[in-house]
């Protein structure tokens, strides 16, 4: 069964963390300048103004630099690690997925810390459980989304190219029990995939 290795998420999201701290600190800084800059040319204090002028830059380098790389090093590899168990999950449920249907309508709901994905009017729900990453949180949960979305583009532009035959195919996000509450996002339409999501399929294939 497809999950999320708790212990490594944990361990990325620390240096994650890292990066936001880093970024907090160029903010900071940034702050401070502004503060002992208007002081020091207000008051005509010269060395303040120097020593801002010589650390703030040098300090916003490296806040930034750090930033930099925590975010493409450890923010990287979660959405490698997310991407990753979506597509496991997918595979292990390709059968809800319905794929020998001719229309699809894919439903999408975020509970709490997981996202619910139902096609059609079938009970059958393919769960995606993110309760390794402790607090769901609103970036966290549109991450989950665009890997959840891009994973059923992905699979039925592939489908098509196999030859598959779909008249409409498309998700929408929904809340509670409502149908449809979001915006219609089609994959397939009268028989061949949209331009937008094709495109998209084919520079991320």
């Amino acid at each position: 069964m497809a999950q999320l290795d708790k212990e490594k998420i944990t361990k990325l999201k620390k240096g994650e963390l890292a990066g936001t701290v880093a970024t907090a600190f160029c903010a900071a800084v940034v702050a401070l300048f502004i503060v002992c800059y208007t002081v020091a040319k207000t008051q005509g204090i010269y060395p303040l103004e120097l020593a801002s002028l010589i650390a703030a830059p040098a300090l916003i380098a490296i806040g930034a630099a750090v930033a930099a790389v925590c975010n493409i090093k450890f923010g990287g590899a979660i959405e490698k690690e997310v991407n990753s168990y979506v597509r496991e999950v997918c595979i292990e449920n390709a059968p809800l997925l319905h794929p020998e249907r001719n229309s699809l309508s894919f439903y999408i709901t975020v509970e709490e810390n997981a996202v619910v994905l139902q096609v059609n009017g079938y009970k059958d729900k393919i769960i995606f459980d993110f309760s390794s990453f402790g607090n769901f949180t609103a970036m966290r949960k549109i991450s989950a989304l665009t890997a959840i979305e891009n994973r059923l583009s992905a699979t039925f532009c592939r489908l098509w190219e196999r030859g598959a035959k779909y008249a409409e195919v498309c998700f929408a996000e929904r809340e509670g029990t409502r149908r449809k509450s979001g915006k219609v996002t089609f994959i397939i339409k009268d028989g061949n995939p949209d331009t937008k999501t094709y495109k998209n399929y084919l520079k991320n294939k």
